[in-house]
């Protein structure tokens, strides 16, 4: 069966850049082992997402630059619909210059899109048509044009019964206000441990996810890196172990597990096997360089789960 799912925010652009070594010192130059410019952010989500068969739909905005054109371009080359995406007259696109180094460490530098508002208007009824799924991004809380009309977006959607998944990330800067509006209207919350205090008020562990799962969200997933993942349900709580696999470069593989996560959410399937087959996606995701176009294909993520023989049918 096949789903639409929508993300709004976080569209940037990635500037990848392989390095012999980290870090990068002054004075001390390094001829770079490539130079790669794709679609990061929710891009990475959204390419995984129609590689696995869903129809993505993107929302949120770019810049009137190159920047903004080329991120356009090439999510409409992997077919998903950018056509609820605002370009903000005179606006530039969030951009972040990866560095990459060999042993797949990496740092990303980035600067936030600037622009005016964007204001929730007609435009919502087309981006929510049919949607089963939202996706939305703690980075989006830095691009201030889509701030108040994400917060206002997710509360339509949840009043539309539309699930509402929410990837904080490690970088969240939002008020206690605006975080609330979200979490009260969040279906399913994905984050690393690290993240938890972010959004608990400094709360760890055991007791920040309990804390989630009073403020709204029914699902938290914290995603644990080659460790696998664990998900907590207000009655349950689910330990899937990771895959170990080469690691070249993690880029991306928060974004790719997110869509795998949704997928099999989607599709009816024990929390289990949600957990495990998104683990298989970010295994498949992290022996790949780069992000956009470089996140895993379905057959990539049929490899990692036939060799380590999991039998889980996509």
């Amino acid at each position: 069966m096949t789903f639409q799912v929508a993300s709004f925010g976080d569209l940037v652009v990635d500037i990848v850049a392989g390095v012999p070594a980290l870090p990068v010192e002054a004075a001390r130059d390094q001829l770079l082992d490539y130079v790669r410019i794709e679609p990061g952010g929710a891009g990475n989500f959204l390419i995984t997402g129609q590689r696995l068969g869903m129809h993505m739909r993107a929302g949120g905005a770019v810049g009137e630059d190159a920047f903004g054109s080329m991120v356009l371009q090439i999510l409409q080359e992997e077919r998903v619909d950018v056509s609820a995406v605002h370009r903000l007259p005179g606006g530039t696109t969030t951009t972040v210059v990866v560095l990459v180094d060999r042993l797949g460490n990496h740092v990303f530098l980035g600067r936030s899109g600037e622009g005016p508002e964007v204001l929730l208007g007609a435009w919502v009824n087309a981006f929510l048509k049919e949607i089963r799924a939202l996706q939305v991004w703690g980075y989006t809380f830095m691009e201030r044009p889509l701030v108040e009309s994400m917060l206002q977006l997710v509360e339509v959607a949840h009043q539309r019964q539309i699930p509402v998944f929410f990837d904080p990330g490690p970088q969240l800067r939002a008020s206690a206000e605006r975080l609330e509006r979200l979490l009260r209207c969040t279906r399913v919350i994905l984050l690393t441990e690290a993240e938890i205090p972010l959004v608990t008020e400094g709360r760890v562990g055991i007791e920040g996810i309990e804390v989630l799962l009073e403020r709204g969200p029914g699902v938290v997933v914290v995603k644990q890196g080659v460790k696998g993942c664990t998900v907590y349900t207000r009655t349950d709580m689910v330990v899937a172990p990771g895959f170990p696999v080469s690691l070249h470069d993690t880029t991306g593989a928060g974004d790719a597990f997110a869509a795998a996560f949704i997928y099999g959410y989607l599709q009816g399937w024990s929390l289990p096997d949600v957990a495990t087959f998104a683990n298989a996606t970010g295994a498949a995701k992290v022996q790949k360089i780069g992000s956009g176009r470089q996140v895993p294909t379905a057959d990539e993520i049929r490899q990692v789960l036939r060799t380590f023989r999991i039998d889980i049918d996509f």
